[in-house]
């Protein structure tokens, strides 16, 4: 989210004004301490002027040595927010299910 709002030259304060929801929230989203639902994520790429696209591709085994490698090309940044990402992916899809 950060990068999207940076990107587009606005402050949380800005998106959130122009995406109709508040600076807190912009903050908590960009902490990753909230998950936006999907139509607030779409409001805030509009807000940023661009627009969200959902792709899915054959997920590889996790023991996938092709898996690994591109992992390792990862900084350790990179995999940490990708580890965060997919920890709150995971919660989603898991309280979807309940």
């Amino acid at each position: 989210m950060r990068d999207l709002r940076t990107a587009a030259g606005l402050s949380q304060r800005a998106l959130a004004t122009r995406a109709e929801t508040s600076q807190p929230a912009i903050a908590r989203y960009e902490r990753g301490t909230a998950t936006p639902s999907w139509e607030t994520l779409q409001r805030l790429a509009a807000a940023c002027g661009r627009r969200l696209m959902i792709g899915a591709t054959v997920a590889p085994d996790p023991g996938d040595a092709e898996l690994t490698r591109l992992l390792l090309e990862l900084t350790p940044t990179e995999r940490l927010r990708a580890l965060r990402r997919y920890a709150r992916l995971r919660r989603t899809v898991e309280a979807q299910g309940e």
